[in-house]
């Protein structure tokens, strides 16, 4: 009887696939701007204490899944069966705003305990999100649901300095799968190069003052 549950479970996965992915993301109006990266992960090869790098955007961030038991399905979904997942995101860089996407499907993930982790390299800081949404929820009758869910962070008035950073998702019950992600990564204003050029000119002139 468990066989057979498992093998309905999986052949469920295999069916909702279709109409999962991110649907209606949040898409921060900075993306593509100076001082900031993007990275998207629509398909997965590792699913349990490997990274998986981004299939998109800039180059450096990784994502795992630290919850052992769970699979790789055909379409490039971790899946765990027995429990929920635990998925991290790691990147590196100064991080001012940060816009997180997630789609799941399943059993649902724990939506108020997603946090952002921020460090120096030494020590560092957890934070709560700032905004939540849920951009797309479609119920699936015996299996649970597909999920957009969005998390976005604005740690400007954050005192600290910012080298390294992590998001921290994890799974609610057994049957939950990740579909895709995307993170947006706000470093800071970079000032334009009329300002650059006057900071150049201004310590040229204190130089020669001297």
């Amino acid at each position: 009887m468990f066989c057979k549950v498992i093998t309905c479970s999986v052949a469920a996965v295999v069916a909702t696939q279709v109409s999962a992915d991110l649907i209606n993301p949040e898409i921060p109006n900075w993306r593509g701007d100076a001082g900031t990266t993007y990275y998207g992960w629509d398909s997965f090869s590792s699913a349990y204490n490997a990274p998986n790098f981004n299939d998109s955007g800039d180059t450096g961030g990784m994502l795992f899944n630290f919850a052992d038991g769970a699979m790789v399905t055909g379409s490039g979904n971790i899946y765990n069966q027995a429990t929920g997942l635990e998925i991290h995101v790691y990147g590196n860089g100064p991080l001012e705003q940060a816009v997180l996407n997630l789609a799941s499907m399943g059993t649902e993930m724990d939506y108020a305990g997603v946090t952002l982790w921020v460090s120096d390299g030494t020590t560092g800081q957890m934070f709560s999100y700032d905004t939540f949404a849920t951009n797309y929820y479609e119920e699936v009758p015996n299996f649970g649901a597909n999920v957009t869910t969005s998390y976005s962070w604005d740690l400007s008035n954050y005192a600290g300095v910012v080298t390294e950073w992590a998001f921290f998702v994890n799974g609610t019950a057994p049957h939950n799968v990740l579909d895709a992600v995307t993170v947006d990564i706000f470093a800071g204003a970079v000032p334009v190069p009329g300002a650059l050029a006057l900071v150049g000119i201004a310590g040229l002139a204190r130089r020669r003052r001297r």
